[in-house]
């Protein structure tokens, strides 16, 4: 080989292994890049399940004041002297959908992305929230014609069972978001707090030794220029 071709295979060898190389740095800014979408889209559907959740339980709350309201013979009377519009079931439905589809959405999002905990809390979740609704829109049973006649002119009203019930499920859904909610901070990196702190009505002064870690004092300088 003469000293030519050395010079030209020596100069094609350094030019592939350099592709090689700008390839190879192309493919992992690419994976990293896609990791990163993947990491923000999960993050994404943490927060829209503890919003969404949140919505869907005050609109469940809403809906089972509504059909305790909305009955009996007052509502029929307005509804036949045409003072209110009746009911339209697929008015409910879309409006509940609003809320429930991006619940949902979030929660499939989740089940193609988080780990095996992460998709049982938020199955956790959203599942809590069907039993709040259904809790909500529960009615109460009629054992006789009294009953009966009584519900047809009174309206719907909630039995001690169906309060606690209520209650029960509400208590769960809480449990339930803080839970998960938990869970996503720590998928974050953020350290572990108490969700459901609260601050007190009238904690009384603030002493310098009971401030967080977090807080330093401002210095004399800085404290004379204030």
């Amino acid at each position: 080989m003469t000293p030519n071709e050395v010079a030209l295979t020596a100069a094609l060898g350094a030019s592939a292994l350099t592709a090689f190389a700008s390839l190879g740095v192309i493919w992992i800014q690419e994976w990293l890049r896609g990791r990163a979408s993947d990491t923000d889209a999960l993050h994404v559907a943490m927060n829209s399940v503890l919003t969404r959740s949140l919505a869907v339980g005050m609109r469940a709350q809403a809906l089972g004041q509504m059909m305790r309201l909305r009955s009996g013979l007052v509502e029929g009377f307005e509804v036949a002297a045409r003072q209110r519009k009746p009911v339209d079931p697929l008015e409910l439905h879309d409006w509940m959908a609003q809320e429930i589809a991006p619940l949902n959405a979030a929660q499939m999002e989740i089940w193609a992305r988080a780990d095996q905990e992460g998709v049982r809390l938020a199955n956790d979740v959203v599942g809590r929230c069907m039993d709040l609704l259904g809790a909500n829109i529960a009615q109460s049973p009629t054992r006789n014609g009294w009953e009966r006649i009584r519900k047809w002119a009174v309206g719907e009203r909630w039995t001690t069972e169906i309060q606690e019930e209520h209650e029960r499920a509400l208590r769960e859904l809480a449990a339930s978001r803080k839970h998960f909610a938990e869970y996503a901070r720590h998928s974050l990196g953020r350290r572990a707090v108490d969700v459901f702190a609260q601050v007190q009505a009238d904690p009384g002064p603030v002493l310098p030794n009971q401030l967080p870690s977090t807080f330093t004092s401002p210095s004399p300088d800085e404290a004379t220029t204030a």
